[in-house]
């Protein structure tokens, strides 16, 4: 490896040569929080590049020089945003001669509705967010992680909520974390300690982990917590299903009305907080317990400060409230290692330890001294998402130019320069959508879910009455034969509004607006699209498994480029805005430049622009699609750099 040169490291140098730390900075009266204070920010970032720089120094890496402007701007919109810059924002950017325009880029993406839009990609992926669960509707769930986003939830308080929560679906939308898993606890506890713990507890369910210190008595315990929760009124749900069979053959729609608010109201509902004790299996064979023993919940070993159900009744809270407080307390130090290093990975393209979600006492970051760093950021923060990205995309690490030498995986990167990657299916998605319609997150109405009452694939009631009112109606009927009638009264309501015709089973409950048909963000589609989609076609999660995105490539994602979606809404749809774009242009130069910067982010070079314009001389009438059918199956469109 070569050693820094004095060029390269200017800005390192910089972050070095700052005069203050954040330990020096003096705290004055009436000052921000951190979160909101643009010098607690500016510095945290400083002192990321200094720990980065130190570790270059030791080590002798050679160091990526900055990032173009174009290179930038691609970057911090696809990682902030999750798309490409339109043209016009693309052009105020590299014209502008601000100084300080990459921080400023930066603070107003992440304040952007755009930011709220990705992040749900990747808070959907983590939390497995799908439209429609078992027998019902996941619009309250998703609904949900999308006004958490939105508000800026702070992730202990978000985490907190997911396990600890109750009530109905329209009514408390989080308790589609448990929902989403019915019937299957077991599973559910073992994904949140490996979303929310990064421990990988599935393997000690059936045996003592191989691997890792845990043993098959911990899982059981840890699974205590949440066994026995129930939904609301359950006899009442056994009530409806039985009306159903008998009228299964003489009155579908009304079996249908009665699913509706089985499904919606009954089966989308946490009532209490668990029994915090479970059985052993039959086969238990380890000498630390019976088979068939009830063993009592108590977190793992290690953790953070210990917390338990007695056999005696003296836990201080409920099984999931003492749960939910464990897992997010500041005291858990897995809680906040682990987020911090997936945001990382996020925003850097690789984590400070891999896999992010498989770390245990062994695993050594590649920079220790930064990983604690970054776990006191969070803390300081106060676990705000959004401005712990913003530090990171502020400092001049995520500047660095694209490292063109790949790293495998699970070696130690250092992070002299961004690794490159394909764009997620998401990011091409949102990309395409913006070079066919300009600033996507310009447009109103457009998001998700509305409330609205789904019955065979139709809204009824529109105006009338919501998914929330009908379930704050149905809750409130304590007598069995009466919550019949209430049925009948609204299946005669939906005839009467014009809905109920057609002969499907779907109840898909919440539907929103839906003005702009597929030219919506991936955030404000179906959550998945179904298989054969674009989206599925390029990696989109089926949101079955944690994180089951994948950018892998095969050929259909070259057909759909050369001759299917891409081809039919994008390449020859002479109404797509960047052949507006190009009508504005006064020669072919200048309509070559327009592409380049509407796909690319970039002016084309000398050598680009000849092999164009002999194009464009040759074949004027087709050159354009030709040119943008050539850019956007290029690496360099696909790959964020």
């Amino acid at each position: 490896m070569r050693i820094l040169s004095s060029t390269a490291l200017t800005g390192f140098a910089l972050a070095f040569s700052a005069a203050s730390t954040l330990a020096q900075l003096a705290p004055r009266a009436g000052s921000l929080p951190p979160a909101q204070d643009p010098e607690y920010i500016a510095e945290a970032a400083r002192k990321i590049d200094r720990m980065i720089g130190q570790e270059f120094r030791r080590q002798q890496i050679q160091l990526q020089p900055k990032a173009s402007d174009s290179e930038f701007v691609r970057r911090a919109y696809l990682t902030a945003v999750g798309r490409i810059p339109s043209y016009e924002e693309t052009v105020a950017f590299l014209d502008s001669a601000d100084a300080d325009k990459r921080a400023k880029l930066i603070d107003k993406l992440v304040a952007s509705d755009g930011y709220n839009m990705h992040m749900f990609n990747w808070w959907a992926d983590l939390l497995r967010a799908t439209d429609e669960f078992q027998n019902t509707s996941g619009a309250p769930y998703i609904q949900w992680i999308k006004n958490s986003i939105a508000e800026n939830t702070p992730y202990d308080r978000m985490v907190h909520q997911l396990l600890s929560a109750t009530g109905g679906g329209w009514q408390n939308g989080a308790v589609g974390y448990y929902v989403r898993d019915k019937g299957m606890l077991k599973d559910n506890m073992a994904n949140s300690t490996r979303i929310f713990l990064g421990t990988r507890l599935e393997c000690a369910q059936c045996h003592n982990h191989p691997f890792d210190s845990w043993k098959q008595m911990d899982f059981y315990e840890m699974a205590a917590f949440t066994n026995g929760i129930k939904g609301a009124k359950e006899d009442f749900s056994r009530y409806l299903d039985d009306k159903e069979e008998e009228i299964e053959r003489t009155d579908r729609e009304l079996r249908d009305v009665s699913r509706l608010v089985r499904y919606a109201v009954y089966d989308f509902s946490i009532k209490d907080y668990g029994t915090g004790k479970i059985e052993l299996p039959h086969d238990y064979a380890y000498r630390d317990g019976d088979p068939g023993q009830t063993v009592f919940a108590k977190s793992l070993t290690g953790i953070g400060k210990m917390a338990r159900v007695s056999k005696r009744g003296e836990d201080h809270g409920e099984p999931r409230q003492e749960f939910a407080s464990w897992v997010t307390s500041r005291d858990n130090p897995r809680f906040t290692t682990v987020i911090a290093n997936r945001l990382w990975k996020r925003v850097m393209g690789r984590g400070l330890f891999e896999p992010v979600d498989n770390f245990s006492d062994a695993s050594e970051p590649s920079h220790p001294a930064l990983m604690s760093y970054l776990e006191e950021v969070m803390k300081d923060v106060n676990y705000d998402t959004r401005a712990f990205q913003q530090i990171l995309m502020r400092t001049y690490t995520f500047q660095l130019a694209p490292n063109p030498t790949q790293h495998p995986d699970r070696v130690n990167y250092h992070f002299n320069g961004r690794q490159l990657q394909r764009m997620s299916a998401e990011q091409i998605w949102d990309s395409m959508l913006t070079v066919k319609v300009g600033n996507p997150d310009d447009r109103k109405g457009s998001g998700y879910g509305s409330g609205a009452i789904m019955f065979r694939d139709r809204p009824v009631l529109v105006g009338k009455k919501s998914m929330k009112d009908l379930y704050n109606e149905v809750m409130a009927i304590d007598n069995k034969q009466e919550v019949w009638n209430y049925v009948r009264r609204l299946r005669d309501e939906i005839k009467a509004d014009g809905g109920g015709r057609g002969g499907g089973d779907s109840m898909m409950m919440g539907g929103g607006g839906r003005q702009y048909g597929e030219d919506r963000r991936a955030s404000e589609l179906p959550s998945p699209m179904p298989n054969g989609h674009f989206l599925r076609q390029f990696g989109q999660s089926d949101r079955e498994v944690i994180d089951n995105a994948s950018t892998d490539s095969d050929v259909t994602q070259v057909l759909s480029i050369l001759n299917g979606h891409v081809e039919r809404n994008l390449t020859n749809n002479r109404s797509a805005h960047i052949y507006k774009v190009l009508a504005e242009a006064k020669s072919d130069a200048e309509k070559i430049d327009r592409i380049f910067l509407t796909i690319l982010s970039r002016r084309p070079t000398p050598d680009e622009r000849e092999l164009f314009l002999n194009e464009f001389k040759m074949d004027p009438g087709s050159a354009p699609e030709n040119a943008v059918s050539a850019l956007l199956s290029t690496a360099e469109f696909m790959f964020v750099q």
